[in-house]
């Protein structure tokens, strides 16, 4: 359930934001975004390679590939993040939540051959979701100014910093040692998220407000949830 919480986040922030963005002019500048020059320049970058290549291969994907194989592949990465979320529940001292996350990676890793089905929730075991960043901030680190990474889009310095250890820390280094694997399976990995959003996103398309001021609302939105949740 929490990820359709968190949807719901983001999709209100996005309208929120683009309606506040058409009262305001366009000078304004959020304090937590003191490098917002850089950061446009970025995210116009991101949106350039969105528009020519993440997103077309998206709507291949979501074209092509037939919803129940596009569900075991979302379950498979799904199931790696589990194993990490257990990890990061623990540093948090959040030892059930730990324990879950863990039986959720060894049901679905073993009955659910690989991940590939989702056998734990059927069995109401909850799914969490769990980073460094998130860690990072329960233990009281600021969140620092908003930058948006090339290619990744959106984050803090917190957060960045954080995806940096989650980064080399991702199971997937152990199951794709060799380069050409490691690079298939992560353009897999974004491709398959990217499809995911595809149509969240059509609910916005037609409205004109400041794309970059509706993403960096959104992200605060849902990294303050994620954080208190």
């Amino acid at each position: 359930m929490r990820i359709y919480c968190l949807i719901t986040i983001f999709l209100f922030s996005l309208l929120a934001s683009g309606c506040a963005g058409l009262l305001r002019h366009e000078s304004s500048s959020d304090p937590r975004d003191p490098w917002e020059g850089t950061n446009r320049a970025i995210f116009k970058f991101n949106e350039s390679v969105d528009k020519t290549i993440l997103k077309p291969l998206a709507q291949g994907y979501e074209r092509n590939v037939p919803q129940p194989m596009r569900m075991h592949i979302t379950n498979f990465f799904s199931n790696l993040g589990d194993f990490m979320t257990a990890i990061q529940h623990a540093l948090q001292l959040d030892f059930r939540s730990s324990a879950e996350s863990a039986v959720r990676f060894l049901v679905n890793s073993t009955v659910g051959i690989f991940g590939f089905n989702d056998v734990a929730s059927t069995f109401g075991v909850a799914k969490t979701d769990e980073d460094t960043g998130q860690t990072l901030g329960v233990y009281g680190v600021s969140t620092g100014p908003y930058v948006v990474l090339p290619f990744f889009g959106p984050s803090s310095v917190r957060d960045g910093l954080g995806g940096i250890v989650d980064l080399f820390a991702n199971p997937l280094n152990d199951i794709a040692r060799d380069t050409e694997t490691k690079v298939a399976v992560n353009a897999l990995r974004g491709v398959e998220a990217r499809a995911r959003v595809l149509s969240a996103e059509q609910a916005f398309e037609a409205l004109a407000f400041d794309r970059y001021v509706a993403m960096r609302s959104a992200y605060f939105a849902i990294r303050k949830a994620q954080i208190e949740d």
